[in-house]
């Protein structure tokens, strides 16, 4: 199986989540990676996203965009790209429309596909919770949050951005659900690699939490932990 990263959130401009890129970029066996930036949950738009691309190439990548908007592909054009690449990096924004376009075009099936060849799935955001089961998103009506089901590779709830405010209604909202939740803050990483687990931030710190969903109890993820999870 491959192997899973995902970011909280953070800062490209100022090289703040530069330490997790050159980790993700370091577990690649490949000697120049091809990275394929996947902007769905933004509309695939990616103005703004310059940084990430300038971060991977400069750690020795080249990287390619997947507008899976674009009526023009095909499912074998989306599975042919997203399999061929060594690092797939998604981005952040609305994780609703993101599974309602991975869905509508067979973009879930083809990552499923990458997971299983091995290949490095990452992403920030939407692009952290994607992978897990169920994702805590503003993206309801309103700006309202809900809980949105994702491709289930890792049996748990996530949020990112879990510093205060309204993402901090997460922990509140998972009780009584099936599943435990994982909660990382900006400049945060957890790794899902070779059926283990470990945690990371940028330069500026933060942590990674796991949250009960039953007693409410709110363990800060270590490295000396993470079997908690496992």
């Amino acid at each position: 199986m491959g192997t899973i990263i995902g970011i909280g959130g953070g800062r490209y401009s100022d090289n703040e989540v530069l330490p997790i890129f050159e980790r993700i970029v370091s577990l690649c066996p490949v000697k120049e990676p091809r990275v394929l930036f996947v902007p769905t949950a933004g509309y695939d738009d990616i103005n703004g996203d310059e940084h990430i691309f300038r971060l991977f190439i400069g750690l020795g990548c080249s990287v390619s965009a997947l507008p899976l908007t674009d009526e023009s592909l095909t499912y074998d054009d989306i599975e042919r790209r997203i399999t061929a690449a060594d690092i797939i990096y998604v981005g952040g924004g609305n994780l609703e429309f993101l599974m309602n376009t991975w869905k509508k075009t067979g973009a879930d099936k083809a990552m499923r596909l990458a997971y299983e060849s091995g290949k490095i799935l990452s992403g920030y955001s939407s692009g952290m919770m994607c992978w897990f089961a169920e994702g805590y998103d503003d993206c309801g009506e309103g700006g309202s949050f809900i809980f949105v089901d994702c491709l289930g590779l890792l049996p748990y709830s996530s949020c990112p951005h879990f510093e205060g405010g309204k993402w901090w209604t997460f922990e509140p909202s998972l009780k009584g659900r099936k599943l435990p939740g994982i909660a990382a803050e900006n400049g945060a990483a957890i790794f899902f690699t070779d059926g283990g687990c470990s945690v990371m931030h940028g330069n500026d710190g933060g942590s990674v939490y796991l949250i009960d969903n039953a007693s409410d109890k709110k363990t800060e993820l270590t490295n000396d932990n993470c079997n908690l999870l496992l």
